[in-house]
């Protein structure tokens, strides 16, 4: 791991996520994805000799994605690398200098900063009008994310720690959350490294030495080294977010049947229906702040690796451990299916 030229930080960097960038094969057909599952709208593109690239965006939810057009383009050799997939994550500061960032795996950060009220906009990457934004497209879902909730990070056994030193030596910032979780013979660990003001969360996960190769293995294997597995899109209301976006093409892991059975009593008591949560295959778990409901995407990447969550928070501030076991047990149902 590697930073620019010169690090950044002498005081703690506070940042949010100005967009996210998913190097693909094809930045349309994949923009129009986001349009007409998620509800985003396109707000920027542009097209040059080097490189294709919708810009869409959902409230504080901004996805650019870029698409080379040559051989030598940084986004050419993610794919050829990883497939589709989360290349950058660009976060917005009051003073965008160091310009990039080495982070981990093929990801790198951007710094952005933005004047007030000033259009949507990257080199290269112009503003659409917004008589034009749905042209070509079919009606998008209902919009329902409100912003990134977190990232969730796979990285090789051994740079978890060093990875955590980068953001701290680096940007400043600090591990709110840790735990070593055990699912059955596999087991992992994980560290949550987030900005002072918390504007941004990476939930960085590695395998645990000596266990039983698990789905953190799984990941690392088919993408091709360290990578982001998932995008966390908080939502207002999980029930509501769910049924809509899964009939607007959307397609979730399913969970048994077997989990709710004893849910109330777990909870004691919860914010939604357990009729409902069982409806939609939505978990839900409860720590020292409040609740939090969660559900996970099936993967539709050709190597079975990005996926993206919906969570909506009732003052829980962790992120669903307890339900890490029922997401396991899905998404190994899927491999098998």
């Amino acid at each position: 791991m590697s930073s620019a030229p010169h690090s950044r930080n002498q005081h703690a960097v506070d940042a949010g996520i100005d967009h996210i960038t998913l190097s693909v094969g094809d930045a349309r057909a994949r923009a129009a994805e986001f349009v007409e599952r998620y509800g985003f709208e396109v707000i920027a593109a542009g097209d040059t000799e080097e490189f294709t690239a919708v810009a869409v965006r959902q409230r504080d939810v901004v996805l650019v994605l870029l698409e080379g057009r040559t051989d030598e383009h940084p986004s050419t050799l993610y794919t050829a690398r990883h497939g589709d997939g989360v290349s950058g994550i660009a976060l917005s500061v009051d003073a965008p200098d160091p310009t990039v960032l080495e982070a981990f795996g093929d990801v790198t950060h951007t710094f952005v900063s933005r004047p007030a009220g000033a259009p949507w906009s990257l080199p290269g990457i112009t503003p659409v009008p917004a008589a034009d934004r749905a042209e070509g497209t079919v009606a998008p879902a209902r919009s329902h994310l409100l912003c990134v909730d977190h990232v969730a990070i796979c990285l090789e056994n051994g740079e978890l720690d060093p990875t955590v030193e980068f953001y701290a030596r680096v940007l400043g910032w600090r591990v709110v959350f840790e735990e070593d979780i055990h699912v059955g013979a596999q087991a992992m660990q994980s560290k949550v490294v987030q900005s002072p003001g918390g504007g941004v969360t990476l939930t960085l996960l590695q395998p645990m030495t000596g266990a039983v190769p698990g789905q953190i293995d799984d990941f690392l294997k088919k993408h091709g080294g360290s990578g982001v597995q998932h995008l966390a899109f908080a939502v207002p209301d999980v029930v509501d977010a769910v049924a809509d976006l899964g009939s607007a093409g959307v397609r979730f892991l399913v969970t048994p049947d077997s989990y709710y059975e004893d849910l109330e009593e777990r909870l004691g008591g919860s914010g939604h229906a357990v009729a409902e949560l069982r409806k939609y295959s939505v978990l839900a778990d409860r720590d020292h702040d409040g609740e939090l409901f969660q559900i996970f995407t099936r993967s539709e990447h050709p190597r079975r690796t990005l996926f993206m969550e919906i969570i909506e928070r009732r003052g829980a501030t962790t992120f669903g451990s307890n339900n890490i076991r029922k997401l396991y047990e899905a998404v190994e149902r899927q491999d098998r299916a």
